[in-house]
């Protein structure tokens, strides 16, 4: 029986789910879909509504409120989390889709969670015939895809061997910031390290094989001709979310060669590098304990230097921002080459770039997900 809803937003009156509804509100593409919009006030949604112009359906639901996720979710084929951290409220609203049969797409980028939730919920999720995928938004999407894309690039017979991602910001005279929410989760996100680490060791382990010489492992900032600026490990999903790809492509022995990768991003002045690097060092070690994380939270445009903030970035910031992903690829010409110590002798770069990352190429990520996944329902459904 046919749901009333391709696509529900659940979150819609966030700083991040407001936009993924404006998305899908102007986006052509996104015109024949049946779409609601949720969340915990149904005035809240509602403005939503009336700021962009749009007519969706609202309906109410609460993270807390188990029989009204399962009442949103009941009426989606996909569902759209954008509600977070995802530590604290993710788990109901998957609970929910898995208990109602509907796919589930969000934008987290905690490690831990999505982790923790493939453990738990994959058997059950695979029962109902349905997908639970995390990561749908600008973390990871240009990342992971980059890398695929990358490696598509190899000449035919070659052997690529590994891929480093250069993350460039590009802003205008406002500057860039970013919502509280994305802070938060950061914050969280830093001071679960532990359990993270736990948590893989629950988990099978599955290798990636070591082709060449292995990139850069130091996290001290070093200066990249490449890209003309100090390159520093990204500390965000990316890397976490690339690597369980490649893992998987080396578990289904895919017939796309599985890479070692790398991480980083950039900033073109040694001055503003060693700031960041001192307040990453601040940053990391308050994290890690609960009275810091609370002192993190109560200030984060001191500890961020004004970059995060409960306001969020403003219209003319998200215009005026962009961002640029430069890969180089390494590998060999044939798979002989690759064996032993000899030097990789095929290279690669590509670049993806889009508009500003949090909440205009978010929600375009995550909606084209969630409009790729609509095309393959079908086709399961006949397996």
């Amino acid at each position: 029986m046919a749901r009333p809803y391709d696509l529900v937003v659940f979150g819609a009156s966030g700083f991040t789910g407001q936009y993924v509804v404006k998305f899908l509100h102007t986006d052509d593409a996104c015109q024949s879909l049946r779409v609601a919009i949720a969340g915990r006030s149904q005035s809240k949604v509602q403005a939503v509504n009336e700021r962009f112009g749009a007519n969706f359906d609202v309906l109410v639901g609460d993270v807390n409120d188990a029989a009204s996720l399962e009442a949103i979710s009941s009426q989606a084929t996909i569902l759209l989390n954008c509600v977070g951290p995802y530590r604290f409220f993710g788990e109901q609203v998957v609970k929910a889709c898995v208990n109602t049969g509907t796919n589930y797409l969000d934008i987290s980028g905690e490690p831990e969670f999505i982790e923790r939730i493939e453990v738990e919920y994959n058997e059950q999720a695979k029962a109902k015939g349905i997908t639970i995928i995390s990561a749908c938004g600008f973390d990871s999407i240009p990342a992971d895809l980059g890398t695929l894309f990358t490696v598509s690039q190899f000449p035919e017979g070659s052997r690529p061997a590994s891929v480093e991602s250069y993350l460039q910001l590009h802003a205008g005279e406002k500057g860039c910031a970013v919502h509280y929410a994305t802070y938060e989760s950061a914050v969280h996100g830093f001071g679960s390290a532990e359990e993270l680490r736990a948590l893989r060791k629950r988990m099978p382990k599955v290798n990636v094989p070591v082709v060449g010489p292995r990139g850069p492992k130091s996290s001290l900032p070093r200066f990249d001709q490449r890209v003309n600026a100090y390159a520093l490990p990204f500390p965000g999903s990316d890397a976490s979310i690339v690597r369980r790809s490649q893992r998987y492509l080396a578990q289904t022995e895919s017939p796309v060669s599985p890479v070692q990768y790398s991480a980083f991003f950039t900033i073109s002045q040694l001055l503003w590098t060693s700031i960041f690097v001192a307040c990453g060092t601040v940053f990391g070690l308050l994290a890690s304990f609960e009275w810091g994380r609370s002192f993190l939270l109560k200030y984060p445009k001191v500890f961020s230097m004004g970059v995060f903030s409960h306001e969020g970035p403003t219209e003319e910031q998200m215009a005026e921002t962009a961002f640029s992903m430069t890969f180089f690829a390494q590998g060999y010409s044939s798979p002989d080459l690759a064996q032993g110590k000899n030097k990789p002798d095929v290279h690669v770069s590509a670049i993806v770039s889009g508009p500003e990352p949090g909440y205009v190429t978010t929600p375009i990520c995550i909606v084209t997900s969630a409009l790729t996944r609509k095309l393959w329902i079908p086709l399961l459904q006949c397996q």
